[in-house]
């Protein structure tokens, strides 16, 4: 899967790129705008990011959970050989603890992971906060990254800084 990255200059521009986009038959679903108000983007009906898109919460939160399980999977061996309580812990009591630990170190991942920029944005961030508005489109394979681009390069004409950034893949 790729992502195409679009900046454009104003509220105006990003509606000329989205009508272009649906007269193309790219699907809504798949195109989002980032901007420093994402208010305004929702009240003219346009498909804002949201914290999925803008931070890293799932990333950071998927690789907290495999974290925490690894440390659940060590506690729970550690404490199925101390036998700490005079209980036998077994396969019950180690499950118990990845379980644990793991949404434990997927939460704190996710809390670490929201308070971030997304990592493929951040090239972006310092467009986005001087007002440029980002437009996202994902798709599936090159030739339809180089099909969107095309239709937005028709529709309006990009900012030059991010000719270089145009698209890339999303894994």
């Amino acid at each position: 899967m790729y992502r195409v990255y679009y900046l454009v200059r104003s509220l105006d521009q990003v509606k000329v790129a989205l009508n272009g986009l649906k007269r193309a038959r790219v699907d809504e679903s798949r195109v989002w705008v980032v901007s420093r108000d994402n208010g305004r983007l929702q009240a003219e009906g346009i498909h804002a990011s949201t914290p999925w898109e803008d931070t890293n919460l799932m990333s950071n939160g998927f690789y907290g959970a495999l974290l925490g399980a690894a440390l659940g999977l060590l506690a729970g061996w550690a404490l199925s050989g101390i036998d700490p309580w005079g209980v036998d812990i077994g396969v019950f009591g180690v499950m118990l603890c990845v379980l644990f630990f793991g949404a434990q170190g997927a939460w704190t991942g996710g809390m670490w992971g929201i308070s971030q920029a997304n990592r493929h944005l951040k090239p972006y961030m310092k467009d986005i906060r001087r007002g440029l508005y980002l437009i996202l489109v994902d798709v599936d394979r090159e030739p339809e990254c180089q099909r969107v681009h095309r239709v937005l390069n028709a529709s309006v004409r990009p900012v030059q800084e991010a000719d270089d950034r145009a698209y890339s893949p999303l894994f």
